[in-house]
């Protein structure tokens, strides 16, 4: 009978539903009251037994007896129902390395615990498979201390072969699958020095793949780490995956480097496949550099931008699109960033002439970087200074300067106003824009032909009354004296103003076309034209470095077209000095007319060249007749040196440029 008192009296202890406190401690003094009844009826030695067997079952039930408790990783904590009196004053005595025992559902009285009826496990580090045994008792006496068999299961495995070789998102979440849902353990992927974080999930661990770093398209040997608190995590398993082909852009509205002219509105960029979503930022870049409030969204395979306020003008910006994630999980290989410019009001971009050897009737195109207003007068923004000529629209975008029959040499300047409209949007030019320029300053003519039909051009510059000829190329195995003398055409057609008020020059850079087009030193009729002058010494057959060569003076003194050219121009023009490049020496020599022998001297010192004057066969070591030189000396007393460049290829302009600016004084 007692025994089925105290049986009883446990069993409504610890399954009976709590409604309240109060509700449930009457419940417990009416059912103490009923058995105390029932116990008046009995003996005294009856009841004093039957009370030192109840005692001795409640320490039975309560401390000797332990209570099985199995740990599921499922929960973060394990429970079972148990009373437990007082349990404020319960100590952990063992185990509190692998578990902590808690004591919930409490009841209290006066704000005081006085018994609870559940008992809660948790661990203290992380669980191991097996039976861990932990006890709690009042104030840690050994006496009434309780004891709790853990029953813990193994930790749940992943099961990475439904992984093995699965193409995955580098960066939305990959579920890694468990054998049952823990909820205990934290986990974690780690791919070399990167490692990503995973959450419980009902399928598994989530892990936050964008926090790999992972590349598109490239295979990875990922390691699943587990941990517990601050345990150092421990790896459990590998995954071999491979990530999806990188989200590749095919087209868009905005290129790098790009100067935009309209009023942007958006800005489209297209993908090779359906998008679910995009993340950027545009910012702005010059002097003021700041942050451009845009929203970014998706459409179908479109990433459309779309800055919240009008982009300021003439400014610099960057527009970035840190990640573009497919539907089908695929990423961007590396952010796409995209600098681009604003522009102000119209700029000249191009001039279609350069500066100086303009023609004297030519038409210059002025090329802005945007269309002009439709309507703008252009007139009364161009103007052209210095020469004649007119100004007009030329296209959209252009405008023509038409320079008319403009004297040589004449310096002139176009002139484009700022507030030029745009065409594009509604600024104007914000500063004024010139062009300095220069008419041609010489002419050129054909003074003859040579054997093979080819052109031989005299240049002319300056109008003075005291002529310099300069010659080239004679020998056409001596290259370096027609690049010289081109040279000196090209500067004097931009630099003529510089030549003296009373000079003339004319120059002959390329006096045998067909010998310079063949590489050798005679013409096309196998003549040396520097041996068929009709000097006093002309002759048919002439001295060379490998001996004599027949009829290398012509069949008659000036029998070649190339000669007679030469001979003409040099008696119309009478000059005052002649000067001849050939090849090669460093050396000068002078026909010893008038003051040439003066001239070749100077000359010689400011080149560093040695002279030749009166010994020039010596030096060459053959005997030369009918010569230019010898003859323009003879025929026409005219002074004339000779000068022996460096080398037969190159041209030589900057290392004679001071000599040659010297002769323009003589």
């Amino acid at each position: 009978m007692v025994f089925f008192f105290v049986v009883k009296f446990l069993w409504f202890l610890t399954h009976q539903p709590i409604v309240t406190a109060h509700g449930k401690i009457d419940r417990m003094k009416r059912y103490i009251r009923s058995i105390v009844q029932r116990f008046k009826s009995v003996p005294l030695p009856v009841r004093i037994g039957a009370g030192a067997t109840l005692l001795a079952l409640l320490y039975v039930g309560i401390f000797v007896i332990p209570t099985n408790i199995h740990f599921n990783y499922a929960t973060t904590t394990s429970c079972v129902n148990r009373l437990t009196l007082l349990p404020g004053l319960q100590q952990q005595r063992a185990g509190k390395n692998d578990f902590k025992v808690e004591p919930q559902q409490v009841t209290k009285v006066f704000g005081l615990p006085l018994f609870s009826t559940s008992v809660c496990i948790a661990p203290a580090s992380a669980p191991k498979e097996g039976l861990k045994k932990v006890s709690s008792a009042p104030f840690g006496i050994v006496l009434f201390s309780k004891t709790f068999n853990i029953h813990v299961p193994a930790a749940p495995t992943a099961n990475v072969g439904s992984l093995k070789g699965k193409e995955v998102s580098a960066v939305k979440p990959l579920t890694v699958p468990l054998n049952g849902q823990d909820l205990v353990h934290t986990y974690s992927l780690h791919s070399g020095e990167k490692s990503a974080a995973c959450k419980a999930v009902s399928q598994g661990m989530s892990c936050n793949m964008a926090q790999l770093e992972l590349e598109p398209s490239s295979p990875y040997e990922l390691a699943l780490y587990r941990g517990y608190g601050k345990d150092t995590p421990r790896k459990t398993e590998t995954l071999s995956i491979k990530t999806l082909t990188a989200v590749q852009l095919v087209d868009s509205t905005l290129q790098s480097g790009m100067t935009i002219y309209d009023k942007p509105a958006v800005f489209r960029l297209t993908f090779d496949r359906a998008l679910e979503s995009a993340e950027g930022n545009m910012k702005r870049t010059d002097g003021t550099a700041s942050d451009i409030p845009a929203t970014f969204t998706v459409e179908g395979s479109i990433v459309v931008v779309t800055p919240k306020q009008p982009l300021p003008r003439n400014a610099s910006y960057q527009l970035t699109l840190k990640q573009v994630t497919g539907k089908d999980g695929g990423s961007l290989s590396d952010p796409i960033v995209t600098p681009f410019t604003v522009s102000g009001g119209p700029k000249v971009t191009d001039v279609s002439v350069g500066s100086t050897s303009i023609s004297q009737n030519a038409k210059i195109i002025v090329t802005f970087d945007q269309a002009l207003k439709a309507d703008a007068d252009i007139a009364k923004f161009a103007h052209l200074n210095g020469v004649e000529g007119a100004v007009s629209r030329a296209s959209d975008n252009s405008i023509a300067v038409t320079v008319s029959s403009a004297p040589l040499c004449t310096a002139f300047s176009i002139v484009v106003d700022k507030g030029l409209p745009s065409g594009s949007n509604d600024e104007t030019s914000a500063d004024q824009w010139k062009f300095d320029g220069r008419i041609i300053c010489g002419s050129s003519s054909t003074i003859g032909y040579s054997v093979r039909g080819r052109a031989i051009v005299a240049y002319t510059f300056g109008t003075g009354g005291s002529t310099i000829l300069f010659t080239g190329g004679i020998h056409g195995s001596e290259p370096s004296g027609v690049a010289t003398m081109q040279a000196w055409v090209t500067y004097l057609q931009s630099n003529g103003y510089k030549i003296p008020a009373d000079k003339k020059i004319v120059v002959v850079p390329n006096t045998n076309p067909d010998g310079i087009a063949a590489g050798t030193r005679y013409n096309a009729n196998n003549v040396n034209l520097d041996r068929n002058f009709p000097a006093d010494n002309w002759r048919p057959d002439i001295d060379t470095a490998t001996g004599m060569h027949s009829t290398g003076g012509g069949t008659s003194a000036g029998s070649e077209p190339e000669t007679q050219a030469l001979i003409k121009l040099t008696q119309q023009l009478r000059p005052r000095l002649e000067v001849s490049f050939h090849a090669q020496g460093r050396l000068v020599g002078a026909n010893q007319f008038g003051d040439s022998i003066a001239i070749g001297k100077m000359y010689a010192g400011i080149v560093g060249y040695q002279t030749m004057i009166g010994n020039a066969e010596e030096v060459m070591g053959y005997s030369i007749t009918g010569e230019y030189e010898d003859w323009m000396g003879q025929k026409l007393n005219v002074p004339a040196i000779l000068i022996e460049l460096p080398s037969s290829s190159g041209n030589y302009l900057n290392s004679q440029m001071t000599a040659l600016m010297k002769l323009l004084t003589v």
